[in-house]
């Protein structure tokens, strides 16, 4: 009968710390300077549904820390996407990247870690057809999307860490 209780603490305290992250989603606007942050995922997804945005990013932060940004880039030409996981971890951040290659039909997933604001090289993790079968290649030409190597210095971070602090449901900034 004593472990009824302890599971149910369990459990409420990982719903606890569920309900304590929060997470902001943003686009950048058609004019290439001006991003747009919301707190609530349906009305950004309402939006960037009408605005077909080239970058969006989500950020999800814990109340005393940002916990997980990513980062999606896909040019109007539908090319390719590239969407950029970062993690911090202590000192370093962990770089998840997947590169979606349409007219390669390929995915590619690399990892990285970035410590004192430097990114190690690329490791490839895996590499598929886009519907997921195995695949290899030799040369594979990837999107040019630099490592952001200071994650409170972007733009879409410091805006969403403003609305953060002036808990805004929306905001846009250039």
């Amino acid at each position: 009968m004593r472990l009824i209780p302890a599971v149910l603490i369990l459990a409420v305290l990982s719903c606890g710390a569920q309900i304590l992250s929060r997470s902001y989603w943003l686009m950048l606007m058609d004019d290439g300077r001006t991003w747009c942050g919301y707190s609530e995922e349906a009305e950004f997804k309402s939006e960037a549904d009408k605005l077909k945005p080239t970058e969006t990013a989500r950020i999800t932060y814990s109340p005393d820390r940002l916990l997980e940004l990513t980062y999606q880039v896909e040019p109007e030409s539908g090319d390719w996407i590239v969407i950029d996981k970062y993690t911090p971890s202590g000192d370093e951040i962990l770089l998840r990247r997947a590169s979606l290659l349409t007219q390669s039909n390929l995915q590619v997933i690399q990892d990285t870690t970035i410590r004192q604001g430097k990114a190690e090289p690329f490791r490839i993790v895996n590499i598929t057809t886009l519907d997921g079968k195995k695949a290899e290649t030799s040369d594979i030409d990837f999107p040019s999307v630099p490592v952001r190597t200071n994650l409170s210095s972007t733009p879409f971070v410091a805006l969403a860490a403003e609305m953060r602090s002036r808990s805004l449901a929306t905001l846009c900034k250039k």
